[in-house]
């Protein structure tokens, strides 16, 4: 069996995790006497985004429907193209003599809000209608020297999922999927615990004590891969930011059926921890 430190995660209160879409655009830019060819590229670009950010306000408001709720989305209300994040550009360059062509696949973060009077609503509560919504926690927020903690994770909908936990010195362990418990395929309204029964590893508290976070990433495709180092019992450990960690599982991609184009949804949730002698 292996020991790690103490583990924490976000969605205590005052924390409902970030919710984003993802896209890919492909947009043209027309050529002028009036221009260079990069200013061209640059129109180009510039449209990829303002087209990525209202491809987000039409998928947000399809998800209105949810009873008793109301979506603010500022990012995407925004006028402004620089509130979408690129997570993958090509330049495909002149075509046909007259156009400029470029891809991105982009990131566009909004709110999720309860109307006013209202309560928050739970995973459990949204149902398999409602924005993809994923909840962690753990059976008490303070651990002492020698007690073990379990983490559990529940979404609203079908999920696939990562669950890493960092720790006070900025060390980001995967704890699921591991070697021994591969599956990243998660069930509407199912809870999960980690350990499980096919982890070969325990969560015991043990020094240097402090503040630990386990974090959640989830989508409604697969995620991407991050690279690992194996550190035993199945476990990877990513040797970078946790800022790098979530790009590389922002690896998701939209769905494409019969020539259209659905976005991706994302979403990151977290609970934290302290521990102590």
């Amino acid at each position: 069996m292996m020991t790690l430190a103490a583990l924490p995660v976000f969605c205590q209160a005052g924390q409902e995790g970030t919710r984003s879409s993802i896209h890919e655009v492909d947009a043209y830019a027309y050529l002028s006497e009036d221009k260079t060819i990069g200013q061209v590229r640059s129109e180009a670009f510039a449209l990829a985004k303002r087209q990525a950010l209202e491809a987000a306000r039409t998928h947000i408001q399809s998800l209105t429907k949810v009873e008793n709720m109301i979506l603010e989305y500022d990012l995407v209300q925004s006028a402004s193209e620089g509130n979408v994040k690129i997570l993958e550009q090509k330049d495909l360059g002149i075509e046909e003599n007259s156009r400029y062509h470029v891809w991105i696949r982009a990131e566009v973060e909004y709110v999720l809000r309860p109307k006013v009077g209202q309560k928050m609503q739970t995973a459990e509560a949204l149902g398999t209608g409602g924005p993809l919504t994923v909840r962690v926690w753990t059976d008490k927020t303070h651990y002492v020297k020698g007690e073990q903690i379990s983490i559990h994770v529940q979404g609203n909908r079908d999920w696939y999922g990562v669950v890493a936990d960092r720790s006070a010195d900025g060390t980001i362990v995967q704890l699921l999927p591991n070697a021994h418990r591969t599956d990243n395929f998660f069930k509407a309204g199912k809870i999960y615990t980690i350990p499980g029964e096919d982890d070969v590893f325990c969560l015991d508290v043990f020094p240097p004590f402090g503040k630990d976070e386990i974090i959640v990433y989830a989508g409604d495709q697969p995620l991407g891969n991050a690279a690992l180092e194996k550190i035993g019992a199945g476990l990877g450990q990513f040797r970078g930011s946790v800022v790098d960690f979530g790009k590389s599982l922002r690896g998701i991609r939209p769905v494409k059926r019969e020539g259209t184009s659905r976005p991706a949804e994302f979403f990151q949730n977290s609970w934290t921890i302290s521990t102590g002698p």
